[in-house]
């Protein structure tokens, strides 16, 4: 268990920064960043009305056609 120090130290860091990692697998690479439900919601509102606010169902439109 880290102490109460180090344990406000990690708190901080993700706070502010993130915590960023990769995945590889085969040829595919991911990067991912881990912040708390705070942090986000705090970014999510400074988004809001830009175009990086808007969500994947409403910047994207799929279309399915029948060979029948």
């Amino acid at each position: 268990m880290p102490s109460a120090a180090e344990d406000a130290r990690l708190r901080a860091a993700i706070e502010q920064k993130g915590l960023k990692f990769q995945i590889k697998a085969g040829n595919a690479k991911w990067q991912c960043t881990i912040l708390d439900r705070a942090t986000h919601e705090r970014q999510k509102a400074t988004r809001t009305g830009s175009a990086s606010s808007i969500s994947s169902t409403e910047s994207s439109s799929s279309s399915a056609k029948s060979t029948y």
